[in-house]
């Protein structure tokens, strides 16, 4: 998966490389603040929390880990049937209390075989990010390097697409490309959620809080993600300085880098 990021050698400006499908700030609702209308709903036992218990100073969703405890978006987005897809968010929560739970999950409620998820260590030994993507074949929890739950926030970001190659990145640095090539293209999914996984039911009850999450159509540049985490909002990446490149640096000349994240 190649982008072109093109460059602005009178402003030093690039604009965001996609658009933005779903922005949600939590702050006490899951409402799309992106203007595309794509509402959630949060069923169980989710609260919103303030103070240091939020980014950005206003509110974050608190899961509490049980059965029926998830946030859904209403008939899916099917975000990983794009040909470029990132999703991004701060997540807060104990990896060693939290076995094989989930921050973000697409399925479909008629198949409980198609899926692709993120969340915690499968057998909860670290603070890890695992990941999980099946359709029929299957990439059977991989790690990150880094750890994101360690009982602090930490921003975590991935891009996939149609290439097969998923990059995480946590706390706007990247960490690990993951190889789900091998897994056929996924067919129609129904099923969008945070906090957890919805099938015929819902699963992997995320314990802790999420927030400030975005959903893009596009693969984001390393200067986006690390505008996010820096506490950035979806909504105010237009106009982010790109990072300037040791390439850049050593040519003067160059107007596009082509690069894989």
């Amino acid at each position: 998966m190649y982008k072109i990021t093109t460059l602005s050698f009178l402003s030093g400006i690039i604009a965001a490389s996609g658009s933005l499908i779903a922005y949600y700030p939590l702050d006490g609702d899951f409402v799309d603040a992106s203007g595309n209308g794509n509402d959630g709903v949060m069923l169980g036992g989710v609260s919103y929390g303030g103070g240091a218990g939020a980014i950005g100073g206003g509110q974050s969703a608190v899961f509490d880990g049980a059965a029926g405890t998830y946030g859904s978006i209403e008939g899916g987005l099917q975000l990983v049937r794009n040909e470029t897809f990132s999703v991004a968010m701060w997540v807060n929560a104990d990896g060693t209390a939290n076995s094989d739970k989930r921050i973000f999950s697409e399925g479909t409620s008629t198949n409980n075989n198609p899926l692709f998820n993120v969340g915690t260590a499968n057998n909860a030994n670290d603070g890890t990010v695992d990941i999980y993507i099946r359709n029929g074949a299957s990439l059977n929890h991989p790690r990150s390097t880094g750890e994101a739950f360690d009982g602090t926030w930490h921003h975590v970001a991935f891009s996939g697409g149609s290439d097969g190659l998923l990059d995480l990145y946590i706390d706007g640095a990247f960490d690990t490309t993951f190889d789900y090539s091998a897994i056929p293209a996924f067919g129609e999914l129904n099923t969008t959620t945070i906090g957890g996984i919805l099938r015929g039911s819902d699963c992997c009850n995320f314990n802790g809080s999420i927030d400030d999450v975005s959903f893009w159509d596009s693969d984001l540049t390393t200067g986006e993600i690390s505008a996010l985490a820096g506490g950035a909002s979806a909504t105010s990446l237009s106009g982010i300085p790109e990072p300037t490149s040791a390439v850049l640096c050593l040519t003067g000349l160059i107007f596009a880098l082509r690069r894989r994240r």
